[in-house]
């Protein structure tokens, strides 16, 4: 099955952030065209309005002149706009004028060749120029809201060339939709540069911003990596983590307490049972020992030996995963020392000779010394068990910190090196060991950071138990 790449929470964010972006600009335009829609506006100057609207009520007078009907429509403008003046001139340079204007405009006729125009008479005040078709014929309509000239008699004339709009009727009403095209290239030019420049500051701060949120988030995964086994009660710092994390932080934590609870548990009962087997052993040794001495007697006897040394390797696996001991400087020439002789007199009245060698120097080591006592001890025992009961065992200490148990025995074939680690396993079915004492020795080595080792010889077998970096003296 093809695994799944992981996905980065930085870069799925970027880009979620610029399409909101974009679908925020897309939805603003659309709703300034629906708008725009809505109101229908027209796309008229005030003054070209008021031309529109003079061009719909001129008429001539029996004498020839010009008039405006004064209208309703017209009234209004006058109204809204009191500075409002225009004037209407035909071919033949007859003309209605109405409201205060420039004087000029009545001297210098505006060639009537020209449909329009905009005349500009300061930075705001301008008028409007255009030809229109009456109900009388074409005429120039000149139109403004504005007073020109208050102060200066000059006179800014803006020429903008026509450009034909579809008109609707006589009503002259531009229809705005005609513009749609150039108006879309309009917002195009307007959104595109604004959605490159967010997209591109939101690229660049997003992921920077997020990483920062985050390395408390990094802290917290080394603080999980560096848990070990003998530190599975630990419980990782939430204090760094962002809010929308601590769930997991915390659900971690609780998953741990739980695996911690039920190692105890389940470590426990081997030595709560060892420990209750302890006195029904020892009354059936009492009573095994008053029996009559036979072959049966014997073979009972080694069985409850065998039984009672169980017992107390498990209540010794108990009290090397139990992490209440305290490390001490100790040499272990001295330590190794009392321990051979100690046994000393079982390994020789077991057919062995026996052999002690120190360091030449002090060995002296931070360690569990009843872990290690345990350790060599067991490493002794299986020695004695394992080597024809024939032969040299050897004990040598190693300034360096390393502890030899040498025997004249066949050995461990390298393929079951591992494996005879494990709990309860033999290579003899049929010896008295439970398959216990190496794996005493090997937890024993991994409590001091160090390893327990095999190694063939010229005579024989040699296991060597390391002592690490618990801390050492030279």
């Amino acid at each position: 099955m093809r695994l799944r790449k992981s996905r980065s929470l930085k870069w799925i964010l970027t880009r979620r952030l610029i399409g909101l972006q974009a679908c925020l600009l897309l939805f603003f335009f659309t709703l300034l065209a629906g708008w725009v829609w809505v109101i229908d506006p027209e796309l008229e100057d005030t003054n070209e309005s008021i031309i529109r609207v003079l061009a719909k009520h001129v008429e001539r007078k029996a004498d020839g002149t010009l008039n405006v009907i004064e209208t309703p429509e017209i009234a209004e403008l006058t109204r809204q706009y009191p500075d409002l003046w225009f004037i209407v001139r035909d071919g033949g340079n007859n003309l209605y004028q109405h409201g205060v204007f420039p004087t000029t405009l009545l001297t210098e006729p505006f060639p009537m060749s020209i449909e329009g125009a905009t005349l500009k008479g300061g930075p705001s005040a301008h008028a409007a120029i255009g030809n229109r078709d009456t109900p009388i014929g074409r005429l120039q309509f000149t139109a403004s809201t504005d007073r020109i000239g208050g102060k200066s008699q000059d006179v800014n004339i803006w020429i903008s060339l026509d450009i034909d709009m579809p008109e609707s009727g006589g009503n002259a009403e531009i229809f705005w939709l005609s513009v749609v095209p150039a108006t879309g290239a309009i917002l195009a030019i307007l959104v595109v540069p604004i959605l490159l420049v967010t997209g591109a500051a939101t690229a660049i701060v997003t992921p920077y911003s997020i990483g920062r949120s985050l390395t408390g988030l990094v802290d917290t995964a080394n603080q999980a990596k560096a848990i070990e086994f003998e530190t599975r009660s630990a419980h990782l710092d939430v204090s760094k983590v962002p809010s929308e994390i601590i769930p997991l932080v915390d659900a971690f934590n609780h998953t741990l307490s739980k695996l911690d609870h039920g190692y105890q548990q389940h470590s426990s009962f081997p030595a709560d049972a060892a420990h209750e087997l302890r006195t029904p052993i020892a009354i059936v040794r009492t009573r095994a020992d008053l029996l009559p001495e036979s072959a049966d007697s014997r073979q009972l006897l080694q069985d409850i030996d065998r039984l009672s040394r169980v017992a107390h390797q498990l209540l010794d696996m108990q009290a090397i995963g139990a992490g209440s001991q305290t490390a001490q400087m100790a040499d272990l020439n001295e330590l190794v020392g009392r321990i051979a002789a100690d046994l000393a007199p079982g390994v020789i009245d077991a057919g062995y000779d026996f052999l002690f060698e120190p360091a030449p120097a002090e060995a002296l080591f931070m360690i569990y010394p009843s872990t290690v006592e345990l350790a060599v001890s067991n490493l002794i025992r299986n020695a004695v068990d394992h080597s024809g009961y024939k032969g040299t065992i050897a004990v040598t200490v190693d300034a360096r910190g390393f502890i030899d148990v040498s025997d004249e025995g066949s050995g461990i074939p390298p393929a079951e090196r591992i494996r005879v680690l494990e709990p309860f396993y033999r290579l003899n079915t049929h010896s008295s060991g439970a398959g216990l004492g190496l794996n005493l020795a090997h937890k024993a080595a991994e409590l001091h950071f160090g390893r327990l080792l095999f190694a063939d010889t010229d005579g024989g077998f040699r296991v060597r138990l390391e002592i690490g970096a618990l801390g050492t003296v030279r």
